[in-house]
């Protein structure tokens, strides 16, 4: 058994063994880190056709063992950390979690809990434990500092402990969340706001101007949202997929945002000024209610 407080600094031959099943920019992020910490056994693995590549990319670094598949992670890791999108999350697990160590703990790194607690559940042996977690950041922001959100679903305090101490390394601040929980935080947080930004983005595209380029409108909260959408579109499209489709606690919100949107541009095309008026004074009187 692992020691809870184990540390890098600890010989390798006590050290846990590390899985990662999913080279993409998380997985890639999460194997530099932890190996520059002073963890030496990480396990990696991606897809069959990427096996070359993902070698010779780790050929210098004697901490990152590269597997050709989720199999021979799964046998030999302590640790196992599925780092795939949520859309294949299902088949990637049905695959290679019937192989998982006994006793080894698994996560996930997918943006949205559902499909991924479903797939663990389904798949995985009993006799091993399911800590997940989700670092809300980008792969191209340093972790430090930022929230990482663990989620102790089926596991004793042993298990959640060594979860903290293998990722203690990165720096981040641990948000402790159920499954339900972290799906409607994000709903709530992340699955409407995309939506808007994405929205804004595709209207300028559509039309061929841009803010940046004749000046209206950037300055001050405008200057921030602009660069808020600048961001969006420049990380994976299947973060902010998994957000608003496969998030059922997303779907409220998102269907309203679309009937929202709808109801104020009938509004615009028939030029009711008044009731225009009126529901955007509501919107803000129910966001930034007035001072008693």
């Amino acid at each position: 058994m692992i020691r809870p407080d184990i540390t890098p600094d600890a010989p390798v031959e006590e050290q846990p063994a590390i899985g990662l099943i999913g080279m993409g920019a998380m997985g890639n992020m999460y194997a530099k880190c932890l190996s520059q910490a002073g963890w030496k056994k990480i396990y990696v693995c991606d897809l069959p056709t990427k096996y070359e590549s993902l070698k010779e990319a780790y050929s210098d670094n004697p901490s990152v063992h590269v597997l050709r598949d989720g199999h021979g992670v799964s046998r030999i890791s302590d640790w196992i950390m599925y780092s795939v999108e949520a859309e294949f999350i299902d088949r990637v697990v049905a695959e290679f979690g019937p192989s998982t160590k006994v006793g080894a703990i698994v996560a996930g790194q997918t943006s949205v809990k559902a499909p991924e607690r479903a797939a663990f559940e389904k798949y995985l042996p009993d006799d091993v434990y399911i800590v997940s977690c989700h670092s809300l950041h980008g792969p191209t922001v340093s972790p430090l500092g930022q929230p990482l959100v663990i989620i102790k679903h089926r596991a004793p305090d042993d298990a959640l402990h060594l979860v903290e101490s293998i990722l203690r390394p990165l720096g981040s601040r641990y948000v402790y969340l159920s499954y339900e929980d972290h799906d409607m935080v994000t709903a709530n947080t992340q699955a409407v706001t995309h939506a808007a930004f994405l929205s804004m983005g595709t209207a300028w595209s559509c039309e061929a101007t841009y803010p940046w380029e004749h000046g209206y409108y950037v300055r001050g909260i405008e200057t921030v949202k602009v660069n808020i959408m600048l961001r969006i579109y420049s990380n994976k499209w299947h973060v902010y997929a998994g957000l608003a489709i496969l998030n059922p606690s997303a779907r409220v919100q998102i269907d309203q945002y679309a009937r929202s949107v709808s109801e104020i541009f009938k509004l615009m095309l028939a030029a009711d000024d008044k009731s225009l008026r009126k529901r955007m004074y509501n919107a803000r009187d129910a966001v930034y209610p007035r001072p008693v």
